[in-house]
């Protein structure tokens, strides 16, 4: 981080009247820019053409942590996030709003975007983003991908959905269990002030229900290993034809480093895309994703990272086998980092034909 402004402050008097007090409290904020390039050329049968873009990333964070009148630690925070397409709505609240409670190895989280995160790529340690590559055409036949919208699974986690739940150190990991009430993620209800079912989007056709998640990240007692292993479940209700579809993701994940190399592979099924239910539609489609990559620490500031990862569908008229190949390079100088990945993906979306390349181009920092 380039500096990190710190207040330290002792309260002793009443908070808002409310009749809080704490004991010592430290706040700090943080934050991030990211700016970057992505230019993508495309080959397909609906002949969309290539494109070129800038991409933009900026975060502000604020946090406070202490002791509590009876010994036990807290930390609460919460973060405004504005992504290229932000127009405020949800980056303004949706990114790390969180209250903690911690008692030795067990921390009581209520809030969203702070649960041990499995929406993570091991895989892709050195590029920029994602596996799936986005925007590249049309022309996808499953349902389950929306257009442009690559089909190897990505966002099966509910870790940035509004909840609560434990975390628990066990050994050199954690194990934690998530619960929301409700799988809305961009809206929610004032507290007291026009709480309504029309926020909670329980009014549509679609009613959004609630979820859980189990996960795990930890080294499993091995010196250079990383491993994860989630599983999330929830439902969705289907008013217009009076059927329950739940949601289920499987997340697997292995990482092992030795000297300057980093092994990696993951699985991640998901079924039941969220994305892909509608209103009029029981989707009962199934994704799986499988990934392998290698990452090579050149240097102390310079690594470079291969990635190949596939993608299917269980959708009939999915026939293909969605595969992308990365390769990237990242170099530190100091306060900024650089990024650059290149991809060639084939049979986007499982639709025979439909390629593309796409390379991005990222400049970051950290306050």
């Amino acid at each position: 981080m380039l500096n990190k402004l710190r207040l330290s402050t002792a309260i002793v008097a009443s908070l808002a009247g409310l009749g809080l007090s704490a004991a010592v409290a430290q706040t700090t904020v943080s934050g991030n820019v990211n700016i970057g390039l992505i230019v993508t050329s495309t080959d397909n049968t609906n002949k969309d053409g290539s494109w070129s873009s800038m991409t933009k990333e900026t975060q502000i964070n604020l946090a406070t942590k202490g002791k509590l009148n009876n010994g036990m630690g807290y930390a609460a925070g919460f973060s405004i996030e504005n992504d290229g397409i932000d127009v405020g709505a949800t980056g303004t609240h949706s990114e790390g709003n969180y209250i903690e409670i911690s008692s030795g190895d067990t921390t009581l989280t209520i809030g969203a975007d702070r649960i041990q995160n499995g929406d993570v790529h091991f895989t892709n340690a050195v590029g920029v983003g994602y596996i799936g590559q986005d925007g590249l055409g049309t022309g996808a036949v499953t349902t389950a991908a929306t257009s442009s919208v690559s089909i190897f699974p990505r966002h099966g986690s509910i870790y940035q959905n509004f909840g609560a739940g434990v975390v628990q150190k066990v050994g050199n990991g954690n194990i934690s269990v998530y619960y929301v009430p409700n799988l809305t993620t961009t809206i929610l209800n004032d507290i007291g002030n026009d709480a309504n079912a029309t926020t909670a989007n329980n009014t549509s056709a679609l009613r959004k229900g609630s979820a859980y998640e189990i996960g795990y990240r930890g080294d499993l007692g091995v010196s250079g290993l990383q491993a994860k292993a989630f599983l999330t479940n929830g439902d969705r209700i289907n008013m217009a034809t009076a059927a329950d579809k739940e949601v289920r993701t499987r997340n697997y994940g292995l990482a092992y480093t030795t000297g300057a190399v980093t092994l990696s592979a993951e699985k991640i099924v998901t079924e039941g895309v969220q994305q892909g239910i509608t209103a009029s539609t029981v989707l009962t489609e199934e994704l799986t994703g499988k990934a392998v990559g290698i990452a090579y620490a050149a240097s102390k500031d310079l690594s470079l990272g291969l990635t190949y990862a596939k993608a299917d569908s269980n959708n009939a008229a999915s026939v293909e086998t969605e595969k992308t190949v990365i390769a990237s390079i990242g170099y530190s100088l100091g306060a900024i980092a650089v990024k650059a990945s290149y991809a060639d993906v084939s049979d986007f979306q499982g639709v025979n034909g439909n390629d593309g390349k796409q390379f991005r181009l990222l400049m970051l920092t950290n306050f």
